[in-house]
């Protein structure tokens, strides 16, 4: 997917090769892939705004039943001084894998979306187009994000959505050897930090935020690269999702 270990941020030709390999693989895997072309705006002034191109990509399992749906979420894009090969290609490549392992396993309860958004270091332009115009959008119910601030460690649950006492416990049951500390959660909060959870959190949606943090050195620097990753994080990233996924896709819900 990273063939190049080269930076893509949103509306480059790199990005574009990206894109394309992502929608490529995700139909080789069965899935039909929704592009979510737009242009998103945010910081409206009165006199200006930030606005990016984007295209998101969305793939959809339907459920047994109707109803509210878990998101996979992570993004594509990278920044502009490197390959972004934790941030965020790592999430997506551990999306890719489970949207594997659910196409085999047959569906689920609830119906599930592996969403990929663009635009996310602009300040998450992809995740604001969908909620603001992806018909999708309105019936999620529970969103599982990706994301890394380093290129290397254990995969943490760092942030959750209000009133998470059932999302916790689905975490802390469906998985092994779970990580998760509110103290980290309250340091979050006071950095100038955002992710793709941010936009579905201020939705209404429930939610979880994943990362490993260790390598911080090398975040958002060309040194975000292939060699630096440590392909026991992404393992870990993804066992770890896939056990919380696979729990709330099973739930009810409602």
């Amino acid at each position: 997917l990273l063939a190049e270990d080269r930076p893509h941020p949103v509306g480059s030709e790199a990005n574009a090769v990206v894109r394309e390999r992502l929608v490529a693989h995700l139909a080789a895997l069965g899935y039909d892939v929704e592009i979510q072309e737009t242009v998103a705006c945010h910081g409206w002034t009165g006199t200006q705004a930030t606005c990016a191109p984007v295209q998101n990509l969305a793939a959809r399992l339907p459920g047994q039943v109707q109803g509210p749906t878990v998101a996979l979420v992570a993004h594509f894009d990278s920044v502009g001084a490197g390959p972004g090969a934790a941030d965020d290609m790592a999430g997506v490549a551990a999306i890719l894998e489970i949207a594997r392992a659910f196409q085999v396993e047959g569906p689920r309860r609830n119906p599930v979306v592996f969403l990929l958004t663009d635009g996310e270091e602009v300040g998450m332009m992809g995740a604001r187009a969908f909620a603001a115009g992806h018909p999708w959008a309105q019936d999620l119910g529970v969103v599982l994000n990706f994301e890394a601030r380093g290129t290397h460690g254990a995969s943490i649950m760092f942030e959750t959505s209000d009133d998470n006492a059932w999302l916790v416990a689905a975490y802390a049951s469906a998985v092994d050897r779970p990580s998760a500390n509110s103290l980290t959660y309250e340091v979050y909060k006071a950095l100038p930090n955002d992710s793709d959870l941010t936009v579905f959190k201020d939705m209404g949606v429930a939610g979880l935020n994943f990362a490993f943090i260790e390598g911080v050195a090398h975040y958002h620097t060309p040194l975000d690269s292939l060699a630096y990753l440590s392909p026991r994080s992404v393992q870990h990233q993804g066992e770890t999702v896939l056990a919380v996924a696979r729990a709330l896709a099973d739930r009810d819900l409602a």
